[in-house]
């Protein structure tokens, strides 16, 4: 999988586990049964478990911005299959810049 983890430097190593596993989702079983499962297996709140997850950043090395080469960012595990069958990606920054030069080509 094209998923590439950046976890906070305050994060435990359990705490990238949990991520790790987050991120494991296969977008073919139930969404909410996983987290029940990962919350069960560490044993944490489903609201610890997603300010975990949160603080470790996500992105796809295979999903790049067509101008600057910045990796796509994910939020959820839905968002990957959603990027990869797009044809071309443009980060923020690339995308209100093309904004605002056809803007002012008007």
């Amino acid at each position: 999988m094209s998923v590439k983890l950046q976890p906070n430097m305050t994060q435990s190593p359990y705490d990238i586990k949990i991520c790790e596993n987050y991120w494991a989702y296969d977008n073919k079983s139930g969404f909410i049964k996983h987290v029940k499962t990962l919350c069960e297996k560490y044993e944490v709140s489903p609201q610890l478990f997603f300010e975990t997850v949160a603080q470790c950043y996500a992105y796809l090395d295979d999903v790049v911005c067509e101008y600057c080469g910045y990796a796509c960012p994910i939020e959820v595990p839905a968002d990957i299959p959603y990027m990869h069958a797009k044809n071309s990606w443009l980060c923020t920054i690339c995308e209100h810049a093309l904004w605002r030069t056809d803007k002012e080509n008007k």
